[in-house]
C-alpha cells in the first residue's frame, strides 16, 4: 500500500469519527451547551471570546500569504540573490492559500447541502432544524467557516514555519471555541469545521512535498 493510499484511509478513518463525534454532540450536546453560553453573554470571559473571533478571518491569512511572497520576492528574486529560494517560499504560501481555498469552498457547498440553522433561530423561534439546499448561506451553520479558516492557517503555518507551533495550537483552539462561546456556531459544527480543514492542509501537503521538498522556511533562509 502506497503513502497516498495510507493517508488517504486514515483521513477516511478520522472522517468516520468526526462523524460520530458531531451526531452525538448535535444529538445531545449542542442545543443545552447553545443555552448555557447564551446565559452568559454578558461576562467579561464571553467578551474575550467575542474579540479573537474575528482572527479567525480568511483576510487576515491571506494578506499574510501575499505579503510572504512579496518578501521572498525582495528578497532572492529582485537583488538577484537567490532565485530557488524564492521559488521555496513562495511555493510555501501558496500551499497555504491552496489549502485555505479549498477547504472554504467545500465548507460553503456543505454548508448549503446540510442547511444546519445557526444558533440564532434557536434563541429567536426555538428552532434547531436542517433545510438542506434551502437556507440562504448566511443561516447555514454546519460546518462552521471560521473555524475551518483559523484551522487550516494555522495547520499551514504549523509545517511552514516549526518553532510556533504552541502559538499555532492556542490560536486555534481559542477561536475555535469562540464560536461556541459566542452562541455563532453549535459545537458539532466548530467539529465538522476543523475536520474540512485538517483533510485540506494534510493533502495539499502531501501534493507539494510529493518531491521531497519540505515546505518549512527556516530551511530556506540561507
Amino acid at each position: 500500500m502506497t503513502s497516498r493510499h495510507v493517508l488517504v484511509q486514515r483521513l477516511l478513518w478520522a472522517g468516520l469519527a468526526t462523524a460520530i463525534v458531531a451526531a452525538v454532540l448535535i444529538i445531545w450536546v449542542d442545543i443545552p451547551l447553545a443555552h448555557f453560553f447564551e446565559g452568559y453573554k454578558q461576562t467579561w470571559w464571553s467578551r474575550f471570546f467575542a474579540a479573537i473571533t474575528d482572527f479567525a478571518s480568511g483576510y487576515i491569512w491571506y494578506t499574510l500569504c501575499a505579503l510572504g511572497i512579496g518578501a521572498a520576492y525582495v528578497r532572492h528574486k529582485r537583488r538577484n540573490a537567490n532565485p530557488s529560494a524564492f521559488i521555496r517560499e513562495s511555493r510555501a504560501w501558496l500551499f497555504m492559500i491552496a489549502a485555505m481555498a479549498s477547504s472554504g469552498a467545500a465548507i460553503n457547498i456543505l454548508k448549503v447541502a446540510i442547511g444546519r440553522e445557526r444558533p440564532r433561530f434557536l434563541f429567536r423561534d426555538g428552532t434547531a432544524d436542517f433545510h438542506p439546499f434551502s437556507v440562504r448561506l448566511s443561516d447555514c451553520g454546519f460546518p462552521s467557516g471560521h473555524t475551518q479558516s483559523i484551522c487550516a492557517a494555522m495547520l499551514c503555518l504549523w509545517f511552514i514555519y516549526p518553532p510556533l507551533r504552541w502559538l499555532y495550537v492556542a490560536a486555534a483552539v481559542l477561536i475555535s471555541a469562540s464560536r461556541v462561546v459566542i452562541t455563532a456556531h453549535y459545537a458539532g459544527d466548530v467539529v465538522a469545521g476543523m475536520y474540512v480543514a485538517i483533510v485540506a492542509v494534510v493533502l495539499w501537503r502531501w501534493w507539494f512535498e510529493r518531491g521531497g521538498v519540505p515546505l518549512a522556511l527556516e530551511r530556506t533562509s540561507g
